[in-house]
Formats: C-alpha cells, structure tokens, sequence
C-alpha cells in the first residue's frame, strides 16, 4: 500500500513543471501521455499583466507574473487545471519599458511548499505556495548592495540544498532558502547578467555558471570561489541563455551579434574551445540537445533569419532553419517539439535533424510570444508578451 502511495506521488511530481527549465533543467517535459491532432480545447484563459515569465506548474497550481502596465508586479497563482485564481501578490514596480514594452522578465521558482520570485528591481519574496503567505523578503540592491543591470535583475531564482543561488553581482549570490540571510556574495566590478544559474557536475563536484555582462563564471555553489571565467561579450552586454552542458562540454550561445562557442572542459584548469559559430545565436532561451542537434530559437527579436533552428553540435554545422516560427520559443517532450512561434500558434513536429514538419497546428494566443511553452500533466501553457495565457489540453 505505502509503495502503490508512493509511486502516485513520484509520478506526479515528474509531471510537474516546478522551475523555468522543467524537473531536468533542460527544457524537456518527461511526459509521454498526451496528444497533439486535430483542434485541442482551450480549458481556461487569463490575463497576468505585461511581461515574459514563464508559467511554472507544482502540487496542482500554476504561477506566472505581471504587470498591470502603470506601477505593480503581481505574481498570480492558479488552479492549474481550471484557472481558477488562488491568490496574487502584488508590489510596487516600475514598468521599466527601456527599448521594449518593459514589464517581467524573471520567472518564479517552486520548491516543495514555498514559491521564490525575483523582480527586475531586486525585490526577492519567498512565499507560501498553497496560500500566498509571505515567509520572508529581501532586496538584492538594498540589502546586499547588488548593482542592478541596465534591464533589470532577471532569470529564474536556482535551489540548491539549503541555498538560494541567483544571478547578481559579477558571479552570484548564494542566501539561505530558509530566511533569505547572506550565505555568500561575489566580489568585482562586473554587472550580472541575465541568465539563470546552471547548476551541473564534474568530476562528481557541484559547479554552477553565471552570466555576467561580458562572459560567464564557472562557480562553487557552496563557497562562491571562481573557478574560471569565460569571455562571452555580446553587443549591448546581454547575456541571457543559460549554457547547455553535454557532459564534458558546455555549449553557450547568445544573441546580439556574437554566437555560440562549444567548450570542452575537464573539470581543471581553464576550458578548451572547440569550435565557435554565429550561426546559432539563442538571444532568451538556450536550445534544447536532443540526440547530438541542438534545437533552438536563433537570432535577434525583429531580424531577417531569424528562426528555429538545427545544428550537430560536434561541428557546428547547420541542418535547417524554419524562419516562419519567427521569434518564439519551444520545448520537447516525447522525441516531439512544442513550439509556441512569435505569433502565437502552437505547432508540433516530430524532433529531426532533417527538416522541421508540425503534424499539429492550432493559434492560441495573439502575438508576441517570446516565453516558452509548458507541458505539465498533458495541460500546455502558453502566454503572450501581453499576458495572455492559454490552456490547451492535450490529455
């Protein structure tokens, strides 16, 4: 009996979406019980306010955040199956539209019973996720004098163990989850970047990687020390896709004029290039490594070929481009893509190196899309830049 209790519970957790990159971190759902024919039902809609943060799903509930456009954030909790609001919290913001329609660009992060948010500002709230309750609060700028980017503190906030690791500073800050006190800061001069921190292992030791304005800090999540730093320094100093780590390689890739770079490292010394390309160019979102190609969103918002795209990364050559997905973002499940393409239309397609070919198509959401779709328990998420989110289910 307590075996039979316990795999319900198992299972259910591995349907969840309870962080940006999904239970593994790397953007593909475990799922393989859902479907994509036909027109799917829209189940539930709602409007959070302007901004990108993905929907995170845990325990039955969705979050995401907003802004109402005039001088509030708010981060919404749903009923994940029938959209019924639950509870919001709000909190002054500025809508800080600096060259785009500003609003949020972080997305929520649920560990067990509490959900962590972190604004563009540097407010840091830790929440009770059934009710809203708050646990505690911080400020990155006013309570441990983290300089705040040119567009704001952004990315996901990253669990690990008793730590709450975020992108701020040169190369990162570590509080405890518990109470939100200092556990260790980085020093240096360097503005933070816009990723969140990629947590991953080698040589059986925790390592974790941050983006800074010009390059990427390869970090002991437990200390902080610097192990290494990678120049990385794009156009306007905006690094905002977490590196894609492939065992003893670490893959980076970032819009704004520069590109990706395959790195090989040992777990010693300094890392080793293996190749460096423009012809994959993740502006928001890291692609997604699916038997040796990597899938991804390519070039700048606005821009001529820009698209997704199919590379082999052991060379860096280019399989194909579908330009008509335009800016949007995707994820994978099931050796099929979920792709959400800048105008709003969910489109599947069987994962190929060959050629991109949707078997499903269906608008859902006006356009812009730029934030990935979410898969959890067959239920799609999908939003706008508007805020407007759309349920499909593909139970």
């Amino acid at each position: 009996m307590l075996a039979s209790v316990w795999l319900v519970v198992c299972q259910a957790r591995a349907a969840d979406w309870p962080t940006l990159r999904g239970p593994d971190n790397n953007s593909i759902s475990r799922e393989t019980a859902w479907k994509a024919e036909r027109e799917l039902p829209v189940i539930w809609r709602a409007e959070v306010g302007l901004g990108y943060s993905a929907v995170v799903v845990a325990d039955g509930r969705a979050f995401t955040l907003g802004h109402d456009g005039d001088n509030t954030d708010t981060l919404w909790a749903f009923d994940a199956a029938s959209g019924k609001v639950l509870w919001k919290h709000s909190y002054s913001h500025p809508l800080d539209d600096r060259y785009f329609q500003g609003g949020t660009t972080g997305t929520p992060t649920v560990d067990g019973e509490v959900i962590y948010s972190l604004a563009r500002r540097g407010q840091l709230f830790c929440l009770d996720a059934a009710s809203g309750a708050l646990k505690w609060q911080k400020h990155l700028a006013e309570d441990f004098g983290c300089e705040m980017p040119d567009w704001g503190f952004t990315g996901a906030p990253c669990v690990f163990g008793d730590s709450l690791l975020l992108t701020a500073g040169e190369a990162g800050i570590a509080l405890n989850k518990k109470d939100g006190s200092l556990q260790w800061q980085s020093d240096g001069d360097e503005k933070a970047g816009y990723s969140t921190p990629k947590l991953f292992q080698s040589r059986g030791k925790d390592r974790v990687l941050f983006s800074s304005k010009s390059g990427y800090f390869c970090v002991d999540p437990k200390s902080g020390e610097k192990l290494w730093f990678y120049k990385h320094k794009t156009r306007y100093g905006v690094n905002a896709s977490e590196p894609v780590i492939l065992g003893n390689h670490i893959l980076i890739s970032t819009g704004y004029g520069k590109g990706a770079v395959l790195l090989r490292w040992d777990g010693t010394e300094d890392p080793e290039e293996i190749w460096y390309s423009r012809e994959m160019a993740n502006q928001m979102n890291p692609g997604i490594f699916i038997d040796g190609h990597l899938y991804g969103i390519s070039g700048n918002a606005g821009q001529d070929r820009t698209g997704l795209k199919c590379l082999v990364v052991a060379t860096g050559e280019v399989r194909w481009l579908e330009e008509s997905v335009g800016h949007g973002a995707l994820i994978a499940a099931d050796k099929r893509l979920i792709v959400l393409t800048e105008k709003g239309e969910l489109q599947v397609s069987p994962v190929s190196p060959e050629r991109y070919h949707p078997t499903f198509k269906q608008q859902v959401v006006g356009p812009e899309c730029w934030t990935i779709p979410v898969l959890s328990k067959g239920l799609i998420y999908c939003r706008n830049s508007k805020g407007e989110i759309a349920v499909v289910d593909a139970r």
